[in-house]
């Protein structure tokens, strides 16, 4: 099975875990909706890599997770703080390990370079920030689905939501599979975009 097909089977699969424990299945497309917000931030994530500016690229990634989280929520009705918002799409970009973290650091420290300098940072952080995204995406939602197996969406706390998310962390070997099926991903879209 190709990584494209596995990651959209994980993308969807995690959507409609999701709409199912809202009791929203009449909707749908919800599951639909909700994978495409994924979707379209992770292309805004690859567009991000392209900032010439060292570490604004960054920094635009993660606002564009919590910015996807922030319509997720708003897709399905729950609201959030947004420095709550904030605080997870740090933490779990962070929790996805150090290989991740430094990737991204050494392709947008790489923009220092005159010339191809950003370019070779961008072509070089694409794969990992798209597979971030997409990897922040399923882990939300997953925590998300598990909240709502065990509360009503009226009796969400922030804690309820940190230590949600901390469960679905908690499986380093899980998340990890999740992040390297969405970067492979992106390179298999990459090369179907080339043919």
């Amino acid at each position: 099975m190709n990584t494209v097909k596995l990651e959209q089977g994980q993308l969807l699969k995690a959507a409609v875990e999701l709409t199912k424990a809202l009791g929203r299945v009449a909707d749908e497309n919800l599951p639909d909706k909700l994978a495409g917000i994924v979707k379209l931030h992770a292309g805004i994530a690859v567009g991000s890599a392209f900032i010439p500016v060292p570490g604004a690229d960054i920094a635009a990634a993660a606002t564009n997770i919590w910015t996807m989280y922030v319509r997720i929520n708003n897709e399905l009705g729950l609201p959030f703080a947004e420095n709550l918002i904030k605080s997870l799409a740090t933490g779990i970009v962070t929790n996805l390990g150090g290989a991740v973290v430094g990737s991204m650091v050494i392709g947008s420290a790489i923009k220092f370079i005159p010339g191809l300098g950003s370019l070779g940072g961008a072509v070089l952080i694409s794969a990992t920030i798209y597979g971030v995204t997409i990897a922040s995406g399923i882990i939300y939602m997953k925590a998300v689905s598990k909240l709502l197996n065990t509360k009503n969406a009226s009796q969400f706390t922030e804690e309820n939501l940190k230590v949600a998310v901390d469960e679905i962390m908690g499986d380093k070997k899980s998340v990890q599979t999740i992040f390297k099926t969405a970067k492979e991903g992106y390179k298999d879209v990459k090369k179907n975009e080339e043919t």
